[in-house]
């Protein structure tokens, strides 16, 4: 796209969307219409009425999109607001994403906070923040880092699943991160700090500080002291 115009927009204007190289938002921007470009970076505020299509998309201010986006590689310092579905290969969330559909890709990797409505399928999921999915997060490669405050899924599904409480990163400060789940199921699955009413896996293993209603497991299974499981069973 390197022989097609750039989009530049300072303080506050309109736009009607169309076919760009580079878009670049300084200020209080609104895009009318459906848009489509190589490298999309808001500094300020903007609101996109129908769908993105974009190479690179960045916030570092606050963009909401009213319709969909489908994305090679998103990076999120600000706040973004998807209206619709969101396809996007490779996501760095830093700040904060909402997505009221469904959401895809290759790699998710939350350090910030991400709420998605639907259901969230990735190769390779990995959070160090919180995270609530209301439908099922499908990942082959599922890493969840458990700091602080309370992340949600309805079902979590993949290959490999771990969960584990980490430090905080401000000295002396106690982590009382947790994970709720209504089903957890996988190949190899390890849990810390979880609440879940069913895990099912080929090799299931519970760290402290979980409490499981039902285990159900293919091969080996083994429980801490600081967890409570009520019932497991080998199938």
């Amino acid at each position: 796209m390197s022989d097609i115009q750039n989009l530049i927009m300072n303080g506050t204007g309109n736009s009607s969307g169309g076919l760009y190289n580079k878009v670049k938002v300084r200020g209080d921007a609104t895009i009318s219409d459906n848009l489509e470009c190589n490298i999309f970076k808001t500094l300020g505020t903007v609101d996109i009425l129908g769908n993105v299509k974009a190479d690179k998309f960045d916030v570092y201010g606050e963009a909401e999109i009213r319709g969909n986006i489908h994305s090679e590689e998103i990076k999120i310092f600000g706040t973004l607001a998807i209206g619709g579905s969101a396809h996007i290969e490779k996501a760095k969330i830093w700040g904060t994403l909402t997505v009221e559909d469904k959401m895809k890709g290759e790699t998710a990797d939350v350090k910030g906070s991400v709420i998605v409505n639907g259901d969230l399928e990735a190769e390779n999921f990995f959070s160090n923040g919180l995270f609530e999915i209301k439908g099922m997060l499908n990942a082959d490669r599922t890493e969840i880092g458990l700091r602080f405050g309370s992340s949600k899924a309805n079902e979590i599904v993949g290959e490999k699943i771990t969960v584990k409480r980490k430090s905080m990163l401000i000295p002396f400060q106690k982590s009382n991160g947790c994970l709720h789940a209504q089903i957890i199921e996988g190949n190899e699955i390890y849990l810390e700090y979880t609440e879940a009413d069913l895990v099912r896996g080929h090799s299931v293993h519970i760290g402290p500080g979980c409490e499981i209603r039902k285990v159900e497991y293919h091969s080996d299974f083994s429980c801490s002291s600081d967890s409570s499981v009520k019932e497991h069973h080998k199938i």
